[in-house]
């Protein structure tokens, strides 16, 4: 399969000569406005998403405790400290206790044994997006098993946040500490097509406070976000200033006299 790339569009064609879309991402989309700039026209900035849209709920089954660690024998090498800790995680889930699953969690994340902190990761995963503050700190995690883990239970859990200040609060903690370029790169995707000042914002603060890493993936995306390349604070809040559109708010209904 080959990439074409065209200032207007990219598309991937196929070995049967079908074209199909490419992929969006901030760093394509960067590229493809370089073309735009270079040709003369102007460059655009993404459309805001469809707030409207409205979030299946998916059902989401519980995880068995036994089934999380992925070589059982592991455990034989365990400490008794963190088998107790296993113990506890496996306690909060049977009873469904997120209390009990979050006082666990700061002990799971400077455990020795990796599948005591995949336990950990699977189970804060099971809770949703209110276990996700607990969750992010195992996407930096030493083990890449954990961190996989960890990355697609945050996916799923921020996924199911609709408020978009909420949302990108999430995914700016997670860039500040993140150093996986390839990781950065998928987390950085949720500010494609949010509010522009919630967007540009968060992503000054990843820029003043971030990991080298972080950093350079916020000033890429905010390039994406804003049409323009990332200089100083004091460029960026004069973009806000001359630029940003807030959504107009839909007009309240009005409320009809009931025919007599």
């Amino acid at each position: 399969m080959v990439a074409v790339v065209a200032v207007g569009a990219a598309v991937w064609l196929t070995r049967s000569g079908e074209e199909k879309p490419a992929p969006t991402t901030p760093q394509t989309e960067v590229k493809r406005q370089d073309a735009v700039r270079h040709s003369g026209a102007k460059r655009a900035r993404p459309a805001r998403k469809d707030k409207s849209a409205a979030r299946p709920a998916v059902p989401r089954p519980k995880p068995k405790f036994v089934e999380i660690v992925d070589d059982p024998s592991e455990e034989d090498s365990w400490t008794p400290a963190e088998k107790a800790l296993a113990e506890r995680i496996e306690k909060a889930l049977d009873d469904e206790s997120f209390e009990a699953a979050i006082s666990c969690a700061a002990e799971a994340q400077t455990c020795n044994a990796a599948g005591v902190r995949k336990a950990m990761v699977s189970t804060l995963g099971w809770f949703g997006e209110r276990a996700i503050p607990e969750l992010t700190p195992f996407l930096a995690d030493a083990d890449e098993d954990v961190r996989e883990d960890a990355m697609n239970e945050w996916s799923m859990a921020v996924s199911a946040i609709d408020d978009e200040a909420e949302k990108i609060g999430m995914v700016e903690r997670a860039m500040m500490v993140l150093s996986d370029e390839d990781a950065l790169e998928d987390i950085s995707g949720e500010y494609i097509g949010v509010d522009e000042k919630i967007a540009v914002e968060s992503l000054l603060r990843i820029i003043e406070s971030g990991s080298p890493e972080g950093v350079a993936k916020a000033k890429e995306t905010y390039e994406f976000v804003t049409g323009d390349e990332f200089t100083d604070r004091a460029a960026a809040e004069k973009w806000l200033a001359e630029e940003y559109q807030p959504d107009e708010e839909e007009p309240a209904a009005e409320q009809q006299e009931p025919a007599i």
